[in-house]
């Protein structure tokens, strides 16, 4: 991580639940930085967005990113809203553990989710989340008896990905959708507007108009970059053609993205999307500062950006391996509504060991009664 910003009065690191967020304050973490190609120091996108209101978002939530937002110790209940850019697996893929997760964690009100639509029904995010449902039916229904059932409910909002509008707005908290150039029609980047604060979040695209204009008067912007052609080639075994196409071509060169962060020219630019090893690292900052040569950040997961309206620190996160859920908001868990449980055949029943049945004393032994 290189950035010109200072650390101010903020302690070296950041500890989950020590620092009360200041009232005019934005916390940015990043959850996932890495490529799709998973490893174990940087899972796939994901970006956390917490206000000195109380409200929190997640933009993107792809394989991995949820291990590392459970490590934040944040109950499932605070986040207001979590928001898809497009629906590759990288940004998507802890869709199971984003709803059956934070309900077995706790949560005790619908979850919300918001996506763009496609060209296609198919290719839409309602399509997406209600087949990823049905796929997960066995889960949800077995768990139902057991958990409270507001939790397997999700509110789905689709909302159109060739326009640009406000998608959310809620307690002073705007969240608007433009178009990203990303591949296919589908994928958007977000903005989100806070307080006279400012936050942008590319998702994945090429170079584009549409970022430049929308970008403007950012306070913090989260562009994505791929490695480079070379390191493509060299690391990952890709030919040269198939470099300079995922490089490029679907995705931004760090040359490349640096000249939208210098057309846009925010309090803070941080890259993010590629492999930040130490010795990747160098050769992508080198050809980002042949066009941009303002505050930098090469982001690489728990790095903690804290925004005020006067000034711009980063850090790193302080994290257990150990967490287990947060219970702060879990009053009316065990008196929260359930469906019945289900019952499985009789020939199962009887191999059970240690037969137990369901009671308004929740599952008790038989013979206890």
């Amino acid at each position: 991580m290189n950035t010109t910003a200072t650390r101010g009065n903020y302690p070296e690191q950041y500890y989950p639940n020590t620092e009360k967020l200041g009232a005019g304050e934005m916390r940015i973490v990043a959850l996932g930085t890495g490529r799709p190609f998973l490893r174990r120091s940087q899972a796939n996108a994901s970006w956390l967005v917490e206000l000195g209101n109380g409200d929190k978002f997640v933009f993107d939530f792809g394989f991995g990113s949820q291990m590392n937002f459970t490590a934040l110790e944040i109950p499932y209940s605070d986040i207001k809203a979590w928001f898809a850019t497009h629906l590759h697996t990288d940004h998507v893929g802890d869709f199971g553990q984003v709803w059956v997760g934070s309900w077995t964690g706790g949560r005790l009100k619908p979850l919300e989710l918001y996506g763009p639509s496609g060209p296609e029904k198919k290719y839409g995010f309602k399509h997406f989340c209600e087949k990823q449902m049905e796929s997960y039916a066995w889960d949800t229904d077995t768990r139902v008896g057991a958990l409270p059932a507001v939790g397997a409910e999700i509110n789905i909002h689709e909302f159109d990905y060739s326009k640009t509008h406000v998608v959310y707005e809620q307690n002073g908290v705007k969240i608007t959708s433009f178009p990203a150039v990303h591949q296919y029609d589908g994928p958007v980047s977000y903005r989100l507007d806070w307080n006279g604060l400012s936050f942008v979040y590319s998702g994945d695209t090429t170079p584009s108009q549409f970022f430049i204009d929308n970008a403007q008067g950012a306070d913090v912007v989260v562009h994505e970059t791929f490695n480079t052609v070379e390191q493509l080639m060299e690391r990952s075994g890709y030919d040269e053609k198939s470099a300079r196409a995922i490089g490029t071509f679907i995705h931004s060169a760090p040359e490349e993205a640096a000249v939208v962060l210098k057309e846009v020219a925010p309090r803070l630019a941080v890259i993010f999307h590629f492999f930040n090893d130490f010795d990747t690292a160098p050769e992508i900052q080198e050809k980002v500062r042949q066009h941009y040569k303002g505050p930098l950040a090469l982001a690489t997961d728990f790095m903690v950006v804290n925004l005020t309206k006067d000034e711009v620190v980063t850090r790193m996160t302080e994290i257990s391996n150990h967490v287990w859920p947060n219970k702060a908001k879990h009053d009316g868990f065990g008196e929260a509504k359930r469906k019945p449980m289900m019952q499985m055949s009789d020939w199962l029943r009887e191999a059970q060991l240690f037969p137990k049945v369901p009671s308004d004393r929740g599952l008790i032994y038989r013979g206890d009664d």
